[in-house]
């Protein structure tokens, strides 16, 4: 009998960057999935065939020691190389179906640890909102259940190697030089999770958002930015190793307001690509 589980994408991160020598983010999942379907089966195989997923199959086999073969069938309405957590979501969707077509539990810290060992990777699978060390997988805090907000997901063209962008000479130098920005960035958006507050989490989103512009520039996100103000939107997000932007507003923003800001930034940045609207959700396994 075939187990399907699905896990949450992500529109980048709500915060990104190292304190205190610890680096971090603030997952953002959002109702867009991974799902994996396991099963049992003759030999073992992922489809379609990815490397990662195949790598995490492996490693929780391993781990578990789990000795059947699993086939397991990947869906995904996430993009690859944009930041939406495409990698990680694909990776723990693997972890939790192959643990649960043998009957066996996997924690969400040893999913974290096997996405690390594969590559940098996100906490969407974690439930609520966390703080999550993307390096070394560690799940740092829990700081609540999301906010009630939608996000208007732009991106800005091309694709980002995340392996290749954390291997960077001039990161360390370049997160430490925007370090006192990423603490008040976290701040703000550790109370707006706590207290409900999506005008303090947009606040801190746009703060980490314009702190990354000397690591991955996006040239068209102040622009943006000074757009969906006069529309009602309380902040920005990014991708901070991607190409997203996100732009958040509350969850009972008008439809037709909505489509208005779309349009203006369609018209004003033409080289923009408008990929929907989704919603902040709770991580976690489906």
């Amino acid at each position: 009998m075939a187990v399907s589980v699905r896990i949450p994408g992500s529109c980048g991160e709500l915060v990104q960057g190292v304190i205190d020598d610890m680096p971090f983010l603030v997952t953002c999942p959002i109702n867009r999935f991974a799902r994996a379907e396991a099963t049992i089966a003759a030999s073992g195989m992922i489809n379609p065939a990815k490397t990662k997923a195949q790598n995490a199959l492996m490693k929780t086999r391993i781990k578990l020691g789990i000795e059947e073969n699993i086939k397991v069938n990947l869906y995904s309405e996430l993009l690859e190389g944009k930041g939406m957590s495409s990698s990680s979501a694909d990776i723990a969707a693997v972890c939790y179906a192959t643990a649960r077509s043998c009957n066996k539990v996997i924690k969400d810290n040893e999913v974290a640890q096997i996405a690390a060992d594969i590559e940098p990777t996100d906490g969407v699978f974690c439930q609520g909102i966390v703080k999550f060390n993307h390096i070394n997988g560690k799940i740092l805090k829990y700081l609540g259940e999301p906010p009630p907000v939608k996000i208007i997901i732009f991106d800005c063209g091309g694709s980002v190697d995340t392996i290749l962008f954390n291997q960077r000479n001039e990161l360390p130098v370049l997160n430490r030089q925007k370090e006192k920005m990423v603490r008040q960035a976290f701040s703000l958006v550790e109370y707006g999770i706590e207290y409900n507050d999506v005008k303090a989490l947009g606040q801190g989103c746009t703060l980490s958002a314009l702190a990354n512009q000397d690591i991955l520039y996006k040239p068209q996100l102040e622009e943006i930015w000074s757009i969906v103000q006069s529309y009602g939107a309380v902040g920005i997000n990014i991708a901070h190793s991607g190409t997203l932007i996100g732009v958040i507003f509350p969850i009972d923003s008008e439809k037709d307001k909505l489509n208005s800001c779309i349009d203006k930034v369609k018209k004003n940045c033409q080289e923009i690509k408008f990929l929907g609207i989704s919603q902040l959700i709770s991580g976690g396994c489906f």
